[in-house]
Protein backbone atom coordinates (compact mmCIF):
# COMPACT_ATOMS: atom_id res chain seq x y z
CA UNK A 1 0.00 0.00 0.00
CA UNK A 2 0.90 3.06 -0.88
CA UNK A 3 1.70 6.05 1.92
CA UNK A 4 -0.51 8.72 2.38
CA UNK A 5 -1.11 10.81 -0.17
CA UNK A 6 1.08 8.85 -3.09
CA UNK A 7 -2.16 6.66 -4.07
CA UNK A 8 -3.34 6.66 -7.81
CA UNK A 9 -6.29 7.92 -9.35
CA UNK A 10 -9.73 6.36 -9.01
CA UNK A 11 -10.06 6.59 -12.64
CA UNK A 12 -7.91 4.17 -13.58
CA UNK A 13 -8.83 1.47 -10.88
CA UNK A 14 -11.11 -0.22 -13.79
CA UNK A 15 -8.94 0.33 -16.60
CA UNK A 16 -7.87 -3.16 -18.11
CA UNK A 17 -6.06 -3.83 -21.12
CA UNK A 18 -6.33 -8.15 -20.95
CA UNK A 19 -3.96 -8.02 -24.55
CA UNK A 20 -0.94 -6.57 -23.17
CA UNK A 21 -2.12 -7.20 -19.04
CA UNK A 22 -1.99 -11.34 -19.42
CA UNK A 23 2.15 -10.54 -21.44
CA UNK A 24 3.27 -9.85 -18.18
CA UNK A 25 3.05 -13.23 -16.97
CA UNK A 26 4.51 -14.49 -20.20
CA UNK A 27 7.52 -11.68 -18.81
CA UNK A 28 7.86 -13.29 -16.16
CA UNK A 29 8.26 -16.78 -18.13
CA UNK A 30 10.94 -14.97 -20.18
CA UNK A 31 12.91 -13.09 -17.42
CA UNK A 32 13.45 -16.90 -16.21
CA UNK A 33 15.02 -17.88 -19.32
CA UNK A 34 11.62 -19.55 -20.99
CA UNK A 35 11.18 -18.71 -24.20
CA UNK A 36 7.72 -18.09 -25.08
CA UNK A 37 5.26 -18.28 -27.98
CA UNK A 38 3.34 -14.83 -27.95
CA UNK A 39 0.29 -15.18 -29.89
CA UNK A 40 -1.37 -12.30 -28.41
CA UNK A 41 -0.48 -9.25 -29.89
CA UNK A 42 -1.16 -8.49 -33.63
CA UNK A 43 2.08 -7.16 -34.75
CA UNK A 44 2.91 -8.05 -38.16
CA UNK A 45 6.07 -6.85 -38.05
CA UNK A 46 7.45 -9.64 -35.36
CA UNK A 47 6.79 -12.79 -37.71
CA UNK A 48 8.24 -11.51 -41.01
CA UNK A 49 5.23 -9.11 -42.52
CA UNK A 50 6.99 -5.76 -44.00
CA UNK A 51 5.71 -2.58 -45.05
CA UNK A 52 5.39 -2.25 -48.82
CA UNK A 53 8.91 -0.18 -49.89
CA UNK A 54 7.07 2.96 -51.01
CA UNK A 55 5.88 3.88 -47.63
CA UNK A 56 9.37 4.01 -45.65
CA UNK A 57 11.23 4.85 -49.01
CA UNK A 58 8.46 8.52 -48.38
CA UNK A 59 9.14 8.46 -44.35
CA UNK A 60 13.16 8.22 -44.81
CA UNK A 61 12.75 10.72 -47.83
CA UNK A 62 10.99 13.18 -44.96
CA UNK A 63 13.59 12.85 -42.35
CA UNK A 64 16.34 13.46 -44.97
CA UNK A 65 14.38 16.35 -46.04
CA UNK A 66 14.58 17.55 -42.93
CA UNK A 67 10.67 17.39 -41.48
CA UNK A 68 11.76 17.66 -37.99
CA UNK A 69 9.43 20.35 -36.95
CA UNK A 70 6.08 19.67 -35.16
CA UNK A 71 3.27 19.02 -37.45
CA UNK A 72 0.10 21.15 -37.87
CA UNK A 73 -2.18 19.06 -34.46
CA UNK A 74 -4.42 17.81 -36.38
CA UNK A 75 -2.11 16.92 -39.50
CA UNK A 76 -0.40 18.22 -42.59
CA UNK A 77 -2.27 19.49 -45.14
CA UNK A 78 -1.28 16.32 -47.65
CA UNK A 79 -2.29 13.69 -45.51
CA UNK A 80 -5.54 15.14 -44.20
CA UNK A 81 -6.47 15.66 -48.20
CA UNK A 82 -5.31 12.13 -48.99
CA UNK A 83 -7.46 10.69 -46.57
CA UNK A 84 -10.42 13.00 -47.80
CA UNK A 85 -9.65 11.71 -50.97
CA UNK A 86 -9.79 8.39 -50.52
CA UNK A 87 -12.82 9.03 -48.06
CA UNK A 88 -15.16 9.95 -50.77
CA UNK A 89 -13.90 7.19 -53.09
CA UNK A 90 -15.52 5.06 -50.46
CA UNK A 91 -18.67 7.15 -49.97
CA UNK A 92 -17.55 8.31 -46.66
CA UNK A 93 -18.81 12.24 -46.28
CA UNK A 94 -16.21 14.11 -44.51
CA UNK A 95 -13.47 16.88 -45.73
CA UNK A 96 -9.97 17.55 -44.76
CA UNK A 97 -10.68 19.83 -42.35
CA UNK A 98 -12.88 16.90 -40.40
CA UNK A 99 -9.75 14.83 -40.04
CA UNK A 100 -7.33 14.62 -37.37
CA UNK A 101 -4.10 12.60 -37.85
CA UNK A 102 -3.05 10.79 -34.12
CA UNK A 103 -0.76 8.80 -32.74
CA UNK A 104 -2.50 5.54 -34.36
CA UNK A 105 -6.42 4.81 -33.87
CA UNK A 106 -5.84 4.38 -29.95
CA UNK A 107 -5.02 8.25 -29.48
CA UNK A 108 -7.83 8.89 -31.95
CA UNK A 109 -10.10 6.96 -29.29
CA UNK A 110 -8.68 8.85 -26.56
CA UNK A 111 -9.56 12.13 -27.83
CA UNK A 112 -13.18 11.28 -28.91
CA UNK A 113 -13.64 9.54 -25.24
CA UNK A 114 -12.51 12.85 -23.50
CA UNK A 115 -13.81 15.11 -25.47
CA UNK A 116 -17.22 13.32 -25.58
CA UNK A 117 -18.12 11.35 -22.50
CA UNK A 118 -19.43 12.57 -18.84
CA UNK A 119 -19.56 10.55 -15.68
CA UNK A 120 -22.27 8.13 -15.79
CA UNK A 121 -22.89 8.08 -19.57
CA UNK A 122 -23.37 4.82 -21.42
CA UNK A 123 -21.02 3.12 -24.06
CA UNK A 124 -22.55 0.32 -26.16
CA UNK A 125 -19.60 -2.10 -26.84
CA UNK A 126 -19.54 -4.88 -28.86
CA UNK A 127 -19.47 -8.21 -26.86
CA UNK A 128 -16.71 -9.98 -27.61
CA UNK A 129 -14.66 -7.01 -28.74
CA UNK A 130 -11.53 -4.73 -28.49
CA UNK A 131 -10.75 -4.22 -24.75
CA UNK A 132 -9.26 -0.35 -25.17
CA UNK A 133 -13.10 1.30 -25.54
CA UNK A 134 -13.93 -0.22 -22.55
CA UNK A 135 -11.21 0.76 -20.71
CA UNK A 136 -11.46 3.84 -22.13
CA UNK A 137 -15.02 4.17 -20.99
CA UNK A 138 -14.05 3.71 -17.40
CA UNK A 139 -11.57 6.12 -17.06
CA UNK A 140 -14.58 8.63 -18.01
CA UNK A 141 -16.16 7.27 -15.37
CA UNK A 142 -19.09 6.33 -18.32
CA UNK A 143 -20.52 2.77 -18.29
CA UNK A 144 -19.88 0.36 -20.66
CA UNK A 145 -22.98 -1.54 -21.98
CA UNK A 146 -22.67 -4.85 -23.98
CA UNK A 147 -24.41 -5.43 -27.24
CA UNK A 148 -23.52 -9.27 -28.34
CA UNK A 149 -22.21 -10.83 -31.35
CA UNK A 150 -23.94 -14.51 -31.31
CA UNK A 151 -21.26 -17.12 -32.33
CA UNK A 152 -24.37 -19.05 -33.25
CA UNK A 153 -24.90 -16.75 -36.22
CA UNK A 154 -20.82 -15.91 -37.63
CA UNK A 155 -20.37 -13.50 -34.43
CA UNK A 156 -23.04 -10.53 -35.79
CA UNK A 157 -24.96 -8.31 -33.73
CA UNK A 158 -28.48 -8.29 -33.46
CA UNK A 159 -29.64 -4.72 -34.19
CA UNK A 160 -33.02 -5.41 -32.32
CA UNK A 161 -30.55 -5.78 -29.13
CA UNK A 162 -29.20 -2.76 -29.35
CA UNK A 163 -32.04 -0.84 -30.17
CA UNK A 164 -33.19 -2.47 -26.42
CA UNK A 165 -30.48 -1.52 -24.65
CA UNK A 166 -30.17 2.24 -25.88
CA UNK A 167 -31.39 4.59 -22.61
CA UNK A 168 -31.54 8.41 -22.07
CA UNK A 169 -27.52 7.87 -21.03
CA UNK A 170 -26.26 6.23 -24.39
CA UNK A 171 -24.31 8.68 -25.71
CA UNK A 172 -21.95 6.70 -28.33
CA UNK A 173 -22.20 3.31 -30.15
CA UNK A 174 -19.35 1.46 -31.01
CA UNK A 175 -18.73 -1.06 -34.53
CA UNK A 176 -15.70 -2.89 -35.46
CA UNK A 177 -15.96 -3.74 -38.59
CA UNK A 178 -13.65 -6.18 -39.07
CA UNK A 179 -14.08 -7.22 -35.89
CA UNK A 180 -11.55 -7.35 -33.46
CA UNK A 181 -11.47 -10.30 -32.15
CA UNK A 182 -13.74 -12.54 -34.33
CA UNK A 183 -12.58 -11.58 -37.67
CA UNK A 184 -16.15 -11.13 -38.77
CA UNK A 185 -16.96 -8.42 -41.94
CA UNK A 186 -20.57 -7.03 -41.66
CA UNK A 187 -22.48 -6.88 -44.35
CA UNK A 188 -24.08 -3.60 -45.53
CA UNK A 189 -27.89 -4.56 -44.50
CA UNK A 190 -26.84 -5.35 -40.67
CA UNK A 191 -24.64 -1.59 -41.25
CA UNK A 192 -27.57 0.16 -42.48
CA UNK A 193 -29.76 -1.17 -39.70
CA UNK A 194 -27.72 -0.35 -37.09
CA UNK A 195 -27.16 3.26 -38.25
CA UNK A 196 -31.08 3.79 -38.54
CA UNK A 197 -31.14 2.84 -34.88
CA UNK A 198 -28.02 5.15 -33.68
CA UNK A 199 -29.92 7.70 -36.02
CA UNK A 200 -33.34 7.51 -34.34
CA UNK A 201 -32.02 7.82 -31.31
CA UNK A 202 -29.16 10.55 -31.92
CA UNK A 203 -26.21 8.38 -30.79
CA UNK A 204 -22.53 8.78 -32.08
CA UNK A 205 -21.00 6.56 -33.51
CA UNK A 206 -17.62 5.23 -33.31
CA UNK A 207 -16.75 3.00 -36.85
CA UNK A 208 -13.19 0.97 -36.08
CA UNK A 209 -11.99 0.09 -39.44
CA UNK A 210 -8.47 -0.06 -38.73
CA UNK A 211 -8.45 -3.32 -40.34
CA UNK A 212 -10.60 -3.07 -43.06
CA UNK A 213 -7.97 -4.02 -45.86
CA UNK A 214 -7.20 -7.14 -44.26
CA UNK A 215 -10.54 -9.41 -46.14
CA UNK A 216 -10.49 -12.72 -47.67
CA UNK A 217 -13.42 -12.60 -49.61
CA UNK A 218 -16.07 -10.14 -49.92
CA UNK A 219 -16.39 -6.46 -49.52
CA UNK A 220 -15.59 -3.92 -46.94
CA UNK A 221 -18.85 -1.23 -46.57
CA UNK A 222 -17.85 2.02 -44.58
CA UNK A 223 -20.00 2.03 -41.63
CA UNK A 224 -20.29 6.47 -42.52
CA UNK A 225 -21.41 5.49 -46.15
CA UNK A 226 -24.70 4.53 -44.01
CA UNK A 227 -24.40 8.25 -42.24
CA UNK A 228 -26.35 10.03 -45.05
CA UNK A 229 -26.22 13.94 -43.82
CA UNK A 230 -27.69 13.14 -40.34
CA UNK A 231 -25.90 10.95 -38.28
CA UNK A 232 -22.57 11.76 -36.85
CA UNK A 233 -19.58 9.52 -36.96
CA UNK A 234 -16.24 8.82 -36.46
CA UNK A 235 -14.46 6.43 -38.38
CA UNK A 236 -11.14 5.43 -37.03
CA UNK A 237 -8.16 3.99 -39.51
CA UNK A 238 -4.21 3.72 -39.15
CA UNK A 239 -1.04 2.60 -41.52
CA UNK A 240 -0.52 -0.02 -38.55
CA UNK A 241 -2.55 -2.91 -39.63
CA UNK A 242 -3.36 -2.19 -43.47
CA UNK A 243 0.42 -0.86 -44.13
CA UNK A 244 2.21 -3.33 -41.89
CA UNK A 245 3.68 -0.62 -39.60
CA UNK A 246 2.16 -0.48 -35.90
CA UNK A 247 5.20 1.08 -34.82
CA UNK A 248 4.88 4.59 -36.38
CA UNK A 249 1.96 5.21 -34.74
CA UNK A 250 0.30 6.62 -37.15
CA UNK A 251 -4.13 6.61 -37.48
CA UNK A 252 -6.87 9.01 -37.79
CA UNK A 253 -10.07 10.10 -37.11
CA UNK A 254 -12.71 10.83 -39.94
CA UNK A 255 -15.65 12.73 -39.00
CA UNK A 256 -18.88 12.65 -41.29
CA UNK A 257 -21.83 15.24 -40.14
CA UNK A 258 -19.42 17.27 -38.08
CA UNK A 259 -21.98 20.14 -38.34
CA UNK A 260 -24.42 18.34 -36.51
CA UNK A 261 -21.58 18.58 -33.22
CA UNK A 262 -19.33 21.94 -33.45
CA UNK A 263 -18.88 21.48 -29.65
CA UNK A 264 -17.35 18.66 -29.96
CA UNK A 265 -15.35 19.03 -33.06
CA UNK A 266 -14.33 21.98 -31.00
CA UNK A 267 -13.47 20.37 -27.75
CA UNK A 268 -11.31 17.54 -30.04
CA UNK A 269 -9.54 20.67 -31.59
CA UNK A 270 -8.80 21.50 -28.03
CA UNK A 271 -7.27 18.00 -27.17
CA UNK A 272 -5.31 17.95 -30.42
CA UNK A 273 -3.67 21.18 -29.89
CA UNK A 274 -2.52 20.44 -26.18
CA UNK A 275 -1.06 17.30 -27.27
CA UNK A 276 0.77 19.50 -30.29
CA UNK A 277 0.53 17.08 -32.67
CA UNK A 278 0.86 13.28 -33.95
CA UNK A 279 4.39 12.15 -35.04
CA UNK A 280 5.58 14.07 -37.99
CA UNK A 281 7.62 12.08 -39.98
CA UNK A 282 5.25 9.19 -41.03
CA UNK A 283 2.64 11.43 -41.93
CA UNK A 284 4.60 12.10 -45.51
CA UNK A 285 3.68 8.32 -46.07
CA UNK A 286 0.31 8.99 -45.79
CA UNK A 287 -0.58 10.00 -49.24
CA UNK A 288 1.56 7.37 -50.23
CA UNK A 289 -0.46 4.75 -48.83
CA UNK A 290 -3.75 5.71 -50.29
CA UNK A 291 -2.22 6.14 -53.29
CA UNK A 292 -0.94 2.73 -53.83
CA UNK A 293 -3.73 0.64 -54.65
CA UNK A 294 -4.26 -2.54 -52.86
CA UNK A 295 -1.50 -4.79 -55.22
CA UNK A 296 1.03 -4.91 -52.03
CA UNK A 297 -1.73 -7.00 -50.24
CA UNK A 298 -1.82 -10.18 -52.48
CA UNK A 299 0.96 -11.91 -51.07
CA UNK A 300 0.27 -10.78 -47.21
CA UNK A 301 -3.08 -12.11 -47.86
CA UNK A 302 -2.21 -15.09 -49.68
CA UNK A 303 -0.40 -16.01 -46.54
CA UNK A 304 -2.72 -14.82 -43.97
CA UNK A 305 -5.16 -17.51 -45.58
CA UNK A 306 -2.74 -20.36 -45.58
CA UNK A 307 -2.61 -19.46 -41.76
CA UNK A 308 -6.11 -18.64 -41.08
CA UNK A 309 -7.45 -22.16 -42.92
CA UNK A 310 -4.62 -23.99 -41.20
CA UNK A 311 -5.16 -23.00 -37.68
CA UNK A 312 -9.33 -23.28 -38.29
CA UNK A 313 -8.69 -26.81 -39.17
CA UNK A 314 -6.27 -27.55 -36.68
CA UNK A 315 -8.53 -26.17 -33.81
CA UNK A 316 -11.32 -27.97 -34.97
CA UNK A 317 -9.66 -31.37 -35.17
CA UNK A 318 -9.14 -31.18 -31.43
CA UNK A 319 -11.69 -32.79 -28.97
CA UNK A 320 -13.59 -29.89 -27.09
CA UNK A 321 -12.06 -26.96 -29.13
CA UNK A 322 -14.31 -25.40 -31.71
CA UNK A 323 -13.95 -21.86 -34.05
CA UNK A 324 -15.11 -20.48 -36.90
CA UNK A 325 -13.66 -19.30 -39.80
CA UNK A 326 -13.03 -15.37 -39.78
CA UNK A 327 -13.55 -13.34 -42.81
CA UNK A 328 -11.06 -10.52 -41.86
CA UNK A 329 -8.27 -9.01 -39.92
CA UNK A 330 -5.87 -12.34 -38.36
CA UNK A 331 -7.54 -13.28 -35.34
CA UNK A 332 -9.45 -16.12 -34.59
CA UNK A 333 -11.99 -16.71 -31.71
CA UNK A 334 -11.76 -20.27 -30.87
CA UNK A 335 -13.64 -22.29 -27.61
CA UNK A 336 -12.53 -24.69 -25.37
CA UNK A 337 -15.27 -26.81 -23.96
CA UNK A 338 -14.80 -26.50 -19.81
CA UNK A 339 -17.41 -29.14 -19.21
CA UNK A 340 -14.11 -31.19 -20.42
CA UNK A 341 -10.95 -30.06 -18.66
CA UNK A 342 -10.46 -29.33 -15.40
CA UNK A 343 -10.65 -25.77 -15.62
CA UNK A 344 -12.73 -22.97 -13.76
CA UNK A 345 -12.59 -20.33 -16.34
CA UNK A 346 -11.16 -19.33 -19.61
CA UNK A 347 -8.36 -17.03 -18.19
CA UNK A 348 -6.99 -20.10 -15.79
CA UNK A 349 -7.11 -22.67 -19.53
CA UNK A 350 -4.85 -19.64 -21.22
CA UNK A 351 -2.27 -19.04 -17.78
CA UNK A 352 -2.04 -22.77 -17.25
CA UNK A 353 -1.24 -23.37 -20.78
CA UNK A 354 1.10 -20.53 -20.95
CA UNK A 355 3.47 -22.17 -17.74
CA UNK A 356 2.79 -25.96 -19.51
CA UNK A 357 3.71 -25.17 -22.65
CA UNK A 358 5.17 -21.42 -23.05
CA UNK A 359 2.14 -20.11 -25.42
CA UNK A 360 0.04 -17.42 -24.58
CA UNK A 361 -3.43 -16.40 -26.01
CA UNK A 362 -5.93 -14.19 -24.56
CA UNK A 363 -8.42 -14.92 -22.88
CA UNK A 364 -12.18 -14.53 -24.19
CA UNK A 365 -13.04 -12.49 -21.07
CA UNK A 366 -10.59 -9.63 -21.42
CA UNK A 367 -12.97 -8.95 -24.74
CA UNK A 368 -16.28 -9.36 -23.06
CA UNK A 369 -17.03 -13.28 -23.16
CA UNK A 370 -18.13 -14.66 -19.60
CA UNK A 371 -15.62 -16.39 -18.29
CA UNK A 372 -16.67 -19.58 -18.09
CA UNK A 373 -17.83 -19.86 -21.53
CA UNK A 374 -14.06 -20.95 -22.30
CA UNK A 375 -13.60 -18.38 -25.64
CA UNK A 376 -9.85 -17.18 -26.29
CA UNK A 377 -8.23 -15.47 -29.03
CA UNK A 378 -5.18 -16.68 -31.37
CA UNK A 379 -3.30 -14.24 -33.46
CA UNK A 380 -2.55 -16.66 -36.02
CA UNK A 381 0.68 -13.95 -37.59
CA UNK A 382 3.24 -16.78 -37.40
CA UNK A 383 3.88 -18.55 -40.48
CA UNK A 384 2.68 -22.47 -40.76
CA UNK A 385 5.48 -24.24 -39.15
CA UNK A 386 5.25 -22.36 -36.34
CA UNK A 387 1.56 -22.53 -36.18
CA UNK A 388 1.32 -26.18 -36.30
CA UNK A 389 3.88 -26.70 -33.83
CA UNK A 390 1.47 -24.61 -31.36
CA UNK A 391 -1.84 -26.40 -31.86
CA UNK A 392 0.24 -29.48 -31.45
CA UNK A 393 1.59 -28.33 -28.31
CA UNK A 394 -2.19 -27.19 -27.24
CA UNK A 395 -3.47 -31.09 -28.43
CA UNK A 396 -0.29 -32.50 -26.02
CA UNK A 397 -1.66 -30.17 -23.48
CA UNK A 398 -5.86 -30.81 -23.64
CA UNK A 399 -4.94 -34.34 -24.00
CA UNK A 400 -2.39 -34.35 -20.69
CA UNK A 401 -5.17 -32.71 -18.72
CA UNK A 402 -7.92 -35.34 -20.08
CA UNK A 403 -5.82 -38.41 -19.88
CA UNK A 404 -7.76 -40.08 -16.96
CA UNK A 405 -11.10 -39.43 -18.73
CA UNK A 406 -10.75 -41.11 -21.77
CA UNK A 407 -12.96 -40.65 -25.43
CA UNK A 408 -9.55 -38.49 -26.97
CA UNK A 409 -10.15 -37.96 -30.87
CA UNK A 410 -7.13 -38.87 -32.78
CA UNK A 411 -4.39 -35.97 -33.16
CA UNK A 412 -4.95 -33.12 -35.93
CA UNK A 413 -3.09 -34.23 -39.01
CA UNK A 414 -0.15 -32.07 -40.25
CA UNK A 415 -1.33 -29.71 -43.21
CA UNK A 416 0.28 -27.46 -45.34
CA UNK A 417 3.95 -26.27 -44.63
CA UNK A 418 5.88 -23.04 -45.61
Amino acid sequence: MNAPGYDAARRVRNYNYAILNIGALAGECEAAGVPVTRLNIGDPTLYGFEPPPRLTDACIAALREGRHSYAPPCGIATAREAIAADAAQRRIETSPEQIIVTAGATEAADLLFTALLNPGDEVLCPSPGYPLYTALAARQEATSVPYHLDPRNSWLPDPQEIGRLITSRTKLLIVINPNNPTGTLYPAGLLSRIADIARKHRIVCLADEVYRKLIYSGSHHPFASFASNDLPVFTFESLSKNFMVPGWRTGWMTISNSRLLPDLQGALQKLADARVCAPAAPQYAIQEALSMGNDYLLPVMERLRRQRDLSVSMLNGIEGLSCSTPEGAFHVMAKVDLSLYPFASDEEFIVELLRKKQILFVHGSGFGTQPGDGYFRIVYLPDTVTLERVYHDLYDFLHHCRQHSGAIRQQPKTTTRS
